[in-house]
């Protein structure tokens, strides 16, 4: 194969990397379901937090629930039927406790 075609499809597979195979896209599931878990099992009170935890949990929520939305999209893409129930209640759950911390502000 000539080069400029192995670079061409590296940079296809470089394109959006993370997500590109089976093993990025496994890895991306343990790492969102880790920060999922740890994001809704903590239980902020603003009461007994200052204002700038109070910011940096909602952006970690933020950031977290843009990565699970992409996450669904891949997984739908992919048809991964197995793992859509699990991913589509992840992001509502992520939703349900941004949207939570939000009313509270």
């Amino acid at each position: 194969m000539p080069t400029t075609e192995r670079q061409e499809l590296h940079e296809d597979a470089s394109q959006d990397s993370t997500w590109s195979n089976a093993l990025k896209l496994s890895w991306k599931v343990r790492e969102l379901a880790r920060r999922s878990y740890l994001a809704l099992k903590s239980n902020p009170k603003p009461d007994t937090q200052s204002q700038a935890d109070s910011k940096d949990i909602l952006d970690d929520l933020r950031d977290l629930s843009h990565q699970v939305a992409k996450l669904q999209q891949k997984i739908h893409a992919r048809q991964l039927k197995a793992l859509i129930p699990w991913v589509d209640a992840l992001g509502q759950l992520v939703e349900d406790r941004l949207g939570h911390l939000e009313r509270q502000e």
